[in-house]
């Protein structure tokens, strides 16, 4: 699965046989029946997917949802298309999942008629259970009885989970004899009970234990000795963790449970630790978790009873609690603790090991700029690969890179050298291999400011041409750095007259900039480059308006140079510099802006029109997380989903 091809270019389409439950937890159930394969909605998501009943692309249908204001959460919105796709609920074009044929299950019986009975027979069984103390098998009579009771009874709960789900109108898969499994027994495939209502699904979940606490049951009260191994699979089927049946449907004072959007992640930045542990605190807000964590411990406490009463020491005596009190709850207060410190061990070792990672990354960065950059492999093979990797002669055709690398010269200065004069032509071209410059410009003012810090594939000497309403550029190193350099006139026949002015000015000057500001950082250097291209450089003189409160957002701005003030009403609110950006909110959510935005100190301004960000946003994903993530935090809650009076940013 490419998932970039996916979720930036790939057409997608529902698959024709969907069939849907109706509410169930504040869910539905779609299923493609076909292929049985399921996925769990909420209703907006489920509006969401309803977009591809006719063959469209993800940037086409998240474009229409930002539009129309029913966009989801991103994350939740890119993890959907890609559960959607895992259950074939979306397909791509002519893609044709494996066929699964349902069973022609003759039996039928509906699960309110057997409801009753079974919460009885489970309530006997058990009673029963406990009141005839059971026993540890002796013989191979006891053994053999035992086990094949136990199978019995499975197949016979599996027989009648099966009837109650074709009674309710779902269907049964694979009715088979598992001789392999321990016991042996008939099993089914009851998967569509999730397509029932809650009453309903609860009750075909109920089959099995009810089967097995009767028949625990009635051995306790005939033959304690052949209990023992159903009473076994009884706690084995009511088991808190690991698929059991009745944590399964435990929900209490939640208003709906997580969707398959909402957990388990496939969606790569959804399984940073950041965003499991807003999963984690989300579970435990939920009181149905809580619910789930008391009933483990009934659970362990019932297992444990039955245990000590199989040892001949009844646990409803005061010596038992006497003896054992201290010891179990020890056990089940570790056990708890103990899960909740492994969780938290395991996030706090991917934190440790990306941020090693990251320091790491710097590390090696400083100690190649100031210790290693001799060792710097500068042949003529080497230099072509490091002008491949440039923005500007990446721009030019191969030939012509190699022609370009034998003519190049190594230079190398200390740090804090002037690398270009104020007032004077540069007499070289440069791309700087190692290392890092500041590049300072003479404003209109008459002021000198830094506005960029140039480092490895950069170009210094050209900034005159890429610029040329404001060609007072100066370079000055901040480390140690290695150059290539070639003459101007070489540089100015061989690369500038063969790209155009737009080209140019992009790998010089925007390209450089957006590398190294926080909204860009985690983009794709593809990315990077389409965002330049988009772009426009717009100047606008102290005190201009840029942005208006109240009026409709036409454009996304980055401030290239200067700053700009915030004010709503004519009150200051913020002072904004190079490399932030705004605007975005309003273009986001299709809303009016609530505050205004007025140019201070020769202002220049990256910016895109709406239509152009919305395509170049719904066709990267790591573009579209960050600005919701920017934009959330401005905002003091989430972007998206919207809700009634969200409607103006600021």
């Amino acid at each position: 699965m490419d998932l970039n091809l996916i979720l930036s270019a790939q057409s997608l389409q529902l698959a024709p046989q969907i069939h849907e439950s109706g509410m169930v937890d504040g869910l539905i159930v779609i299923k493609n029946v076909p292929a049985r394969k399921y996925l769990k909605a909420t209703p907006e998501e489920w509006f969401v997917l309803k977009r591809f009943e006719k063959s469209r692309t993800v940037p086409a249908v998240l474009g229409e949802a930002i539009r129309d204001r029913f966009c989801l959460p991103l994350g939740e919105f890119y993890e959907l298309i890609l559960k959607a796709l895992h259950a074939n609920i979306l397909l791509e074009p002519g893609s044709h999942p494996p066929r699964v044929m349902a069973h022609n299950w003759t039996w039928m019986v509906r699960p309110k008629v057997l409801a009753r009975p079974l919460i009885i027979l489970f309530c006997m069984g058990l009673l029963m259970s406990v009141g005839f103390p059971p026993k540890l098998p002796s013989t191979l009579i006891d053994w053999t009885v035992g086990i094949a009771l136990l199978s019995a009874t499975l197949s016979f709960g599996n027989f009648l989970s099966a009837t109650m789900v074709r009674g309710a109108g779902g269907e049964v898969y694979r009715p088979r004899w598992r001789w392999a499994a321990v016991p042996p027994q008939f099993a089914v495939e009851v998967t569509d009970a999730v397509m029932l209502a809650r009453r309903e699904e609860i009750t075909v979940r109920l089959a099995v234990p009810a089967a097995l606490a009767t028949a625990a049951g009635i051995a306790s009260w005939h033959e304690p000795s052949w209990a023992f191994f159903s009473l076994l699979g009884l706690a084995f089927s009511l088991r808190p963790i690991f698929g059991g049946t009745f944590a399964a449907v435990i929900k209490v004072g939640s208003k709906r449970g997580p969707s398959d959007a909402e957990h388990d992640f496939i969606f790569p930045p959804n399984r940073l630790p950041a965003e499991r542990w807003r999963l984690l605190k989300r579970a435990l807000s939920e009181p149905t978790t809580w619910a789930r964590i008391g009933y483990g411990t009934v659970w362990t406490l019932a297992v444990l009873c039955w245990g000590a009463r199989l040892g001949g020491n009844p646990p409803w005596t005061l010596a038992f609690w006497m003896i054992n009190g201290t010891r179990i709850a020890v056990a089940i207060g570790g056990s708890l603790a103990l899960l909740g410190t492994s969780y938290v061990s395991w996030e706090g070792f991917h934190l440790l090991r990306d941020s090693v990672r990251a320091r790491r990354s710097s590390l090696r960065l400083w100690r190649r700029r100031w210790l290693g950059f001799k060792s710097i492999p500068l042949d003529e093979p080497s230099r072509v690969k490091l002008l491949t990797s440039s923005p500007l002669f990446s721009a030019l055709p191969p030939p012509q890179r190699p022609e370009i690398a034998r003519i190049m010269t190594i230079k190398r200065h200390g740090p804090w050298k002037a690398l270009t004069e104020k007032g004077v032509l540069p007499s070289h071209a440069s791309m700087i291999v190692s290392g890092k410059v500041s590049l300072r410009l003479e404003m209109p003012s008459g002021r000198t400011v830094q506005v960029q810090v140039l480092s490895e594939g950069d170009i210094i000497g050209l900034h005159d041409i890429a610029d040329a309403k404001h060609p007072n550029y100066q370079a000055r190193s901040v480390t140690p750095v290695t150059l290539l350099e070639i003459d101007r006139l070489s540089a100015e026949k061989l690369v500038v007259a063969k790209i155009s002015q737009a080209a140019l000015t992009d790998a010089i000057l925007k390209v450089p900039f957006l590398r190294r500001i926080p909204l860009c950082q985690h983009w794709h250097q593809q990315a990077i480059s389409r965002f330049a291209l988009l772009s426009n450089i717009m100047s606008y003189p102290e005190g201009e308006r840029i942005l208006s409160e109240g009026r409709t957002v036409e454009e996304f701005y980055v401030i290239f140079q200067g700053d700009a003030r915030v004010s709503r009403k004519d009150r200051q609110l913020a002072t904004i510099t190079a490399g932030e950006f705004f605007g975005e909110i309003g273009l986001m959510q299709n809303s009016l802006p609530s505050a205004s935005v007025t140019a201070r100190h020769d202002t220049r301004c990256l910016s895109i029109p709406r239509t152009e960000l919305l395509r170049f946003v719904t066709h990267n994903y790591a573009v579209a997380l960050e600005l919701e993530r920017v934009s959330s935090q401005r905002l003091g809650r989430p972007i998206f989903p919207l809700k009634a009076g969200d409607f103006r940013s600021i």
